[in-house]
């Protein structure tokens, strides 16, 4: 299945692996970083995991600052984010946020207003560093040093809809502005601190041209729109380039390998070879699905769709407990409790061009699901 959807360029390249009872029963790499057929897909090669970001880093970083009392999920966003002072923005709890129930839109195009099809707002974006100009949007694409401050703005001042799940960016840049406004530092780093680097993950992380080395890091889309480039090491989504890699909804590199690691800490409860990272009760409660506004799709920061009936993004097989999260870039991980498995497919699909997106179409990471579960019985 797989080799015959990289055939017809479906995606170029691919790594899979399952984790059953603790032992791993399938890890595989499919094809090559591009369609040239040179660099082929191996253990280490790293890709831009996109939203998988949000559980993977901007919801740790949650969950560690929950355990440690340093916030609440009944805390709202004003209490934290002064720039939203009077706006519905402010009203709005981080239980909605974390859930996709706030009313906020889906995305905002920011990078539309700065950036045509021929010509950037060079007023803007320069294509060399300095002081006016120091955030690194990708190579050779600096951007003015006050212009995040404007995207805070107009979220801040965005109109927030009726209270039901819309499946939202903006609310995760919020989630990741609150955490650093607590520790008062960036959020990768603090990320980095708790949890990759004590796990020993070494391909994971922010800004992977900083500590891959070796160049193995799968190439997404060819940007003829925004960055007029093809983007390798620097962030597929538009948004998290705009604040320097990392917008709270995308922007986080790994491997298939990695994110087993941190899955694997989640599924023990928050601990991991002996050392606990997170309280098996802040795991259980952000895992499993939180009914808020008529929505009984999400988890807090996760995925949950098969509670309370089976949803076809999972395989029938599926335990209801099933969490996760997708990726656009052609990624996404699930774990089921019931079952004690742990799934990760991270491919990027998105090369050369991101649409249209016909690895959904293709159904394969489901397929592939599935016939994990059928070999193991299920």
């Amino acid at each position: 299945m797989v080799n015959g959807c990289i055939a017809k360029k479906i995606l170029p390249g691919c790594q899979i692996l399952a984790f059953h009872a603790d032992s791993l029963v399938f890890s595989k790499n499919y094809g090559y970083l591009t369609y040239d057929s040179v660099d082929v897909v191996n253990d280490a090669t790293v890709y831009d995991v996109a939203s998988m970001t949000k559980p993977l880093a901007t919801t740790l970083a949650v969950m560690k600052l929950y355990d440690d009392g340093r916030l609440h999920l009944t805390d709202r966003v004003g209490q934290y984010l002064p720039y939203t002072s009077g706006t519905a923005v402010a009203t709005l709890t981080l239980t909605e946020l974390l859930t996709h129930t706030s009313g906020l839109s889906a995305f905002v195009p920011f990078y539309r207003k700065i950036s045509g099809k021929d010509l950037w707002d060079t007023t803007v974006l320069h294509t060399t560093e300095s002081d006016r100009f120091p955030i690194k949007v990708a190579e050779n694409i600096f951007l003015r040093a006050d212009y995040p401050d404007s995207i805070r703005h107009k979220i801040a001042t965005c109109s927030v809809g009726p209270k039901k799940y819309v499946y939202s960016d903006l609310g995760f840049f919020l989630l990741k502005e609150i955490v650093e406004s607590i520790i008062r530092y960036p959020m990768e780093e603090f990320v980095a601190e708790h949890f990759y680097r004590p796990m020993g993950l070494l391909r994971t992380g922010f800004h992977p041209l900083d500590f891959i080395l070796d160049g193995n890091i799968a190439p997404t889309e060819n940007d003829r729109y925004f960055r007029k480039q093809v983007l390798k090491g620097y962030v597929h989504d538009q948004t998290a380039a705009l604040f320097g890699g990392n917008g709270g909804n995308a922007g986080l590199f790994s491997t298939a390998k990695e994110v087993s690691v941190l899955l694997t800490m989640l599924m023990q409860g928050g601990v991991y070879e002996g050392h606990t990272y997170l309280s098996e009760k802040t795991v259980q409660q952000f895992t499993s699905t939180y009914p808020i506004h008529g929505c009984q799709r999400r988890g807090l920061g996760f995925d949950t769709p098969s509670f309370p009936a089976p949803n076809p993004v999972l395989p029938a097989q599926a335990g209801r407990k099933t969490y996760g999260h997708q990726g656009f870039t052609g990624t996404v991980f699930w774990c089921d409790p019931d079952a004690d498995l742990i799934y990760v497919f991270l491919s990027n699909r998105v090369y050369p061009d991101m649409e249209p997106n016909r690895l959904s179409q293709s159904r394969l990471r489901l397929l592939v699901h599935e016939e994990i579960y059928k070999a193991l019985g299920f």
